[in-house]
């Protein structure tokens, strides 16, 4: 005779299986958030070298660029340093300008978002329209001048003047740009001379040197040196991106000083 044997077949209840489901989503979860949060810092840090690169990459052309304002190949300065044609006042010198809708030139020791200059990039010691220079802010974009006006080289107006983008507006926006010249000095190198200058009844006082606050008078064969030194702030974001920003800022010695004969 067969025996019969009875089997019992066992398998998850409906509550091991819920447990297991739910198990199973919070690790899939973890993993998940664990890979987002991966992938939105990799993001992230990719935007940011983005934005810097671009940045850095305009400062660094502006800061290169402003170090030769005033430079000139031409011998005649040796015997007679006042006649640079590279920095003639109200022409071809540095000059600041407090933005280029209004186009009004600042102090000496102003500030603003366009600055004008020019050098002798090929070496003939003759001012040519491509050597009349500029950077500005031009809405969300920084621009270069690369050929100005030889009639009208002081300003800012894109009238005669040709103006290049330096940033893309699709990839960056930049949000502010500074030409400071605040640290800039200026030297009367007829001082001390033994006069009282200012009239305030002290003679060769060290304000009476600095040109800036008592200004020779036009005729009096005094000649000046002019320190430039240009601080530039420049702040920017990415285009798609208001939360990813930057901000650079660097000073420059401009290395040709101006000589002037009042």
């Amino acid at each position: 005779m067969l025996n019969n044997h009875s089997h019992k077949q066992r398998g998850f209840t409906l509550t091991e299986l819920m447990i297991t489901v739910v198990l199973g989503m919070a690790v899939i979860s973890s993993i998940l958030l664990s890979y987002l949060a991966t992938y939105k810092g990799a993001t992230n840090t990719l935007a940011s070298s983005k934005l810097n690169q671009e940045l850095t990459t305009v400062m660094e052309l502006m800061v290169s660029d402003l170090r030769r304002a005033g430079y000139t190949a031409s011998t005649d300065i040796l015997s007679s340093p006042g006649d640079n044609d590279f920095n003639v006042v109200d022409m071809t010198a540095i000059e600041v300008f407090n933005n280029m809708t209004s186009n009004t030139q600042q102090t000496a020791t102003g500030s603003g978002s366009c600055i004008v200059y020019s050098y002798d990039a090929d070496k003939d010691g003759v001012v040519d329209s491509e050597e009349l220079l500029g950077f500005r802010l031009s809405g969300s974009k920084v621009q270069m001048r690369t050929t100005g006006d030889a009639a009208d080289p002081d300003t800012c107006s894109s009238t005669n003047n040709t103006w290049n983008d330096l940033t893309d507006s699709n990839l960056i926006a930049v949000t502010a740009l500074t030409f400071n010249l605040a640290n800039t000095s200026c030297l009367n190198t007829s001082e001390p001379d033994g006069v009282n200058d200012d009239g305030d009844g002290s003679t060769d006082e060290a304000d009476e040197a600095n040109c800036y606050i008592n200004v020779p008078t036009a005729g009096s064969d005094e000649i000046t040196v002019e320190t430039r030194e240009i601080f530039i702030t420049l702040a920017g974001r990415l285009a798609n991106d208001t939360f990813t920003s930057m901000t650079l800022s660097q000073s420059v010695r401009v290395r040709n000083d101006w000589v002037r004969v009042r």
